[in-house]
């Protein structure tokens, strides 16, 4: 196996270390002042994962079946996990969800979407590379849950009434890439749907 691949299995392994971290506080209290800073870590180190198996496959020309199917799935394993836990956990520190579950159900259903229409491609021999905006949704999507998880986690934020505006603006931005990456991404790719009965 290759280091691309052992890179993709290394970020599905690191998902239930990250939920683990978000939980382990309603079972060890104690752990409650770190959970959100572990869990964001793990978090960053899967996100590197995604970044540098491409890089590595592509570089030394090791680009495989196993890595086609199981890169993107990773990936959004990864980012669902990350919004179904932003959008559940509450505790006294955080009486709300971090992110609103309509959020959560805009990303997942754009995820379930572009993952049909690949699948659709694949089944016709086409294999359809990701495009800058869902990169750019990517790389937004990946910073927003880090500040989410953060935020607060600093005392001096608090003096800042602002950054939680800019926390919003960083999601809204993820939100407004996901559905317009999507949009393009099929407007792109029509040709390998059948919209008509023949």
């Amino acid at each position: 196996m290759n280091t691309a691949n052992k890179l993709t299995i290394l970020r599905i392994l690191l998902i239930p270390l990250f939920i683990a971290a978000l939980l382990l506080p309603s079972v060890w209290e104690a752990f409650a002042p770190y959970a959100h800073w572990v869990a964001a870590v793990i978090f960053l180190a899967a996100a590197i994962t995604d970044i540098l198996d491409g890089k590595y496959a592509r570089r030394h020309n090791l680009v495989t079946d196993f890595g086609k199917l199981m890169d993107p799935i990773a990936d959004k394993i990864l980012i669902v996990a990350a919004f179904v836990m932003l959008s559940c956990l509450t505790d006294e520190k955080h009486p709300r969800w971090l992110l609103h579950p309509v959020f959560t159900i805009v990303f997942i259903a754009r995820e379930f979407l572009i993952s049909g229409v690949r699948q659709i491609a694949a089944s016709k021999g086409v294999v359809i590379a990701a495009g800058k905006l869902g990169k750019f949704k990517t790389t937004f999507q990946d910073i927003a849950v880090i500040a989410l998880l953060l935020y607060d986690e600093w005392p001096f934020f608090y003096l800042n009434p602002y950054l939680l505006y800019v926390i919003e603006a960083l999601v809204y931005a993820a939100l407004i890439l996901s559905v317009v990456s999507a949009i393009e991404y099929i407007v792109k790719n029509k040709g390998v749907l059948n919209f008509h009965d023949r």
